[in-house]
């Protein structure tokens, strides 16, 4: 596939940057306008910071508080202006406006990474720019922590439906618990 050659501009020999802004947000009626207006000002802001930026434009989704990717009108938008090589650096509020769990953002990050030409992320709140950090290895170790805990969640919570259902529950024991944690704590006083 031939992509678009990257602008260079005229007063630095630089390369222009083509940048595009992604926002996801949450709407119910109650939400007012100005969430959206304070975004974009944040945006234009980075914009005049950054005279190397040409800007592609906003890409924002409205969640109604869905959980898939399929009403990510923008997103996939973004998407496919990406893979046209229209995109070099997608800037976004914060991880959690790009996706809603860690193995999402790792496999988007991958996704992006993996295109010729490669589009990088930067996420302003967490300061996080792939460009400058390309190893993705912190966010794996996170994640793997995340699902660590939540199998020992699901383990606590099947220990204790097996002990709470009928006919099962065992008082004594929970008794003797309670003793020696009371001993244990009396203990050092």
């Amino acid at each position: 596939m031939i992509t678009p050659e990257k602008p260079i501009n005229i007063h630095t020999d630089e390369q222009i940057t083509r940048v595009a802004f992604y926002d996801r947000n949450r709407v119910d009626p109650d939400t007012p306008i100005s969430v959206i207006e304070l975004q974009n000002a944040l945006f234009y802001r980075l914009l005049k910071k950054h005279p190397e930026w040409e800007n592609i434009g906003i890409y924002r989704d409205i969640d109604e508080f869905s959980t898939t990717s399929r009403n990510q009108l923008e997103f996939n938008k973004l998407m496919e202006d990406c893979k046209k090589g229209m995109i070099d650096l997608i800037v976004v509020k914060s991880i959690s406006k790009f996706s809603r769990n860690i193995v999402d953002f790792l496999s988007m990050v991958s996704a992006f990474r993996s295109m010729d030409p490669a589009v990088e992320l930067y996420f302003i709140n967490e300061n996080i720019d792939t460009r400058k950090n390309r190893d993705l290895t912190p966010f794996e170790y996170m994640y793997n922590l995340m699902t660590e805990s939540e199998e020992r969640t699901k383990t606590k919570k099947e220990s204790l439906t097996t002990r709470y259902s009928p006919g099962k529950f065992d008082s004594k024991a929970l008794k003797k618990k309670s003793r020696k944690h009371r001993k244990h704590k009396t203990r050092g006083k």
